[in-house]
């Protein structure tokens, strides 16, 4: 356990990047887990001992020394004494992706392929770890080296943590495929390589390279390649092609159902009071007193009666923090403006007619009001095809749930990784 913590306490450092920076990330419609077939993994520590020792080493050193600075130097003298662990260690990295991570109706998944997105970062964990045990000093007092055991329990937990979306996905690219004539197959896969075309193009700019080899190079030093990222993002678009093809067809949302959310849903179609309006303000100061600014101001005014237009009068005597943009001010809720009074004005004047000139703290200013919505629910016919889209995607998950039910209960999976129980309930 103690072995486990220093491995977070150093992985917790470095950025979980992998390779999701070089892929589209499509979430799941669903995300359901399969039922167990296979016992899990035993994950749990049993380092008890090392655990007792690490826990006690300070306080024994400290009580035979009687010294903080006896028990640093102790430490660091037995571990200069230990082999590096790392020392014998040899890259399994291929072997291991190369490995079943789980089938799924005899289709494999592989280690490597739920690891690919993890790639880069998992090579800057092993980096972290080794350079931390090739100098010792880089860990506290009563922490152990990290080993590659450690490393390879990370990489577990890892896919442990992923398998079930993977396994998900697989199930939805098998059912696809599995409808599909030759002919049908070589079309999506011709339709797969156009849409990869482009995401080359997106990958180019994002890593900055001009062609597809230096993208190679690029990916490798990320632990993946072109081939790697291709066949993550054609599962990506097979599975959500899945859900919409072979799950049930949506029935029409007709006008009284949508009537009905409405009404039931009050709370979710209220609006507050807000209001836009214009601005000139000239501030008080110790150089310009109150007479001064509203001589000011008189000015501002008066070229507003003669039809000067307001942004350009704005610019001219406004000191206000919009002056630049004509003092003009975007939508604001009510009870936003630290100037009570004259937000009170802004809520009840008429709309497009200059103010009186209002003093606030420190400022003299007039106001124009160019539009405002009062309180209140928003009338149905202005938020209709607002509730049509959030009883279309309620449906869409529903006919998604219940197809990923079907799937599930009718697959064989094995898996050594433990999986949440599919349990979903009919609706």
């Amino acid at each position: 356990m103690r072995r486990a913590l220093v491995l977070l306490l150093i992985v917790s450092s470095i950025p979980l990047t992998g390779c999701d920076s070089l892929q589209k990330k499509h979430d799941n419609p669903v995300m359901v887990a399969a039922p167990r077939r296979v016992d899990p993994v035993e994950t749990a520590e049993t380092e008890e001992t090392e655990t007792k020792y690490a826990d006690n080493s300070a306080e024994k050193l400290k009580e035979d020394d009687g010294s903080d600075i006896e028990q640093v130097r102790m430490t660091l003298a037995n571990r200069a004494a230990q082999k590096n662990p790392w020392e014998d260690w040899k890259d399994d990295t291929a072997i291991f992706n190369s490995q079943v991570a789980a089938t799924v109706n005899g289709a494999p998944i592989l280690n490597g392929e739920v690891l690919d997105k993890y790639a880069g970062y998992l090579i800057s964990v092993r980096e972290q770890l080794q350079k931390v045990a090739k100098d010792p000093k880089m860990l506290k007092p009563g922490q152990p080296l990290p080993t590659p055991e450690d490393y390879a329990k990370h990489r577990e937990q890892l896919i442990q943590g992923s398998i079930a979306v993977h396994i998900q996905r697989k199930l939805l690219v098998e059912r696809l495929k599995a409808g599909l004539k030759p002919d049908q197959v070589k079309a999506m896969n011709s339709h797969i390589d156009e849409l990869f075309e482009k995401e080359i193009q997106r990958l180019k700019q994002e890593l900055k390279v001009s062609n597809k080899t230096e993208l190679e190079l690029e990916l490798n030093k990320k632990g993946t390649t072109l081939q790697n990222v291709k066949d993550n993002f054609a599962n990506d678009r097979l599975s959500q092609e899945c859900i919409g093809v072979k799950s049930e067809k949506a029935d029409k949302i007709d006008r009284p159902e949508m009537l009905a959310y409405y009404q039931a849903h009050e709370d979710k179609f209220q609006v507050v009071a807000k209001v836009k309006w214009q601005q000139i303000q000239v501030s008080i100061t110790p150089e310009v007193n109150k007479k001064a600014a509203r001589k000011t101001l008189d000015q501002a005014v008066s070229e507003l009666n003669e039809g000067v237009p307001f942004e350009k009068v704005a610019r001219k005597y406004s000191d206000g923090p919009n002056a630049k943009e004509g003092g003009t001010f975007d939508w604001m809720e009510a009870g936003n403006l630290a100037d009570t009074k004259l937000e009170k004005k802004l809520f009840s004047m008429p709309l497009n007619k200059l103010s009186d000139v209002h003093e606030g703290p420190n400022y003299l200013c007039v106001v124009r009001v160019t539009d405002r919505e009062e309180a209140g629910r928003k009338p149905f016919r202005e938020v209709q095809e607002e509730v049509h889209g959030i009883l279309e995607l309620e449906m869409n998950r529903k006919r998604s749930k219940k197809f990923m039910r079907e799937l599930f209960t009718s697959a064989v999976i094995e898996t050594q990784y433990s999986l949440p129980q599919f349990v979903p309930e009919e609706e």
